[in-house]
């Protein structure tokens, strides 16, 4: 049990930077109400709940979430894929791809991107491409994808490659879909003081921003919510 817990202490110390040891971890998982839209993804979602709060103050529900904190673009995938075990899925509300670079060994944080970061992005590209065809193909009529904001601090090296995403990986993806999916930009409204002391995760006041954002395109496109 003394093992258990110190385990414990180390993975609590950060969500997304977690896993780099090698944990995962479900920190937020209350009982949802309603399952026929569901959150799939990382610890931007999960490691304080925030934006699950606050989108049930905004819908009235609390959606079924998946995420866990630490998840890898291909764990995200097999979320979703139970996801989709449900006939009645409706909205998915997804991210990630931020661990695999956070934990990859490839450096992404040189300036060109390496390479080796290059090749990590486009993994994480193919893999959300498999995951809007996989949900084309069954029954969500819906996605918004919650993109990534700028870092801060100790991190912020890693701005160039979420850069690299917005201008050259997200619009070949969300452009050729032939679902309804949408990506949510953050990154002109979430400041550094949005961001906690990790340099990674939103604060409340970050939550709540991505939680409207997402809720304002959801209303715009009078997705089932």
């Amino acid at each position: 049990m003394k093992l258990f817990k110190i385990f414990l202490a180390i993975c609590m110390t950060a969500g997304l930077t977690l896993s780099m040891t090698g944990c995962s971890w479900d920190f937020n998982n209350p009982t949802a109400s309603e399952y026929d839209v569901q959150i799939v993804g990382d610890s931007v979602f999960d490691l304080s709940g925030d934006i699950q709060k606050t989108l049930k103050t905004l819908s009235g529900k609390m959606y079924k979430d998946r995420s866990v904190s630490g998840a890898k673009i291909a764990a995200i995938q097999s979320q979703l894929n139970t996801a989709l075990g449900r006939t009645t899925l409706k909205t998915v509300i997804a991210d990630g791809g931020a661990n695999d670079i956070l934990q990859g060994s490839m450096d992404c944080d040189s300036d060109p991107l390496t390479a080796g970061c290059l090749g990590t992005i486009d993994y994480i590209a193919d893999k959300m491409e498999a995951m809007l065809e996989s949900m084309y193909q069954k029954s969500p009529d819906d996605c918004v994808w919650l993109g990534y904001y700028h870092v801060k601090g100790s991190e912020i090296e890693k701005n160039e490659a979420i850069d690299y995403c917005y201008s050259d990986i997200y619009p070949g993806i969300f452009g050729s879909t032939n679902m309804s999916a949408y990506l949510v930009d953050p990154r002109a409204n979430i400041q550094p003081s949005h961001i906690k002391s990790d340099d990674i995760h939103p604060t409340l006041q970050g939550s709540q921003i991505l939680a409207n954002m997402v809720w304002n395109v959801m209303v715009a496109e009078n997705m089932y919510r």
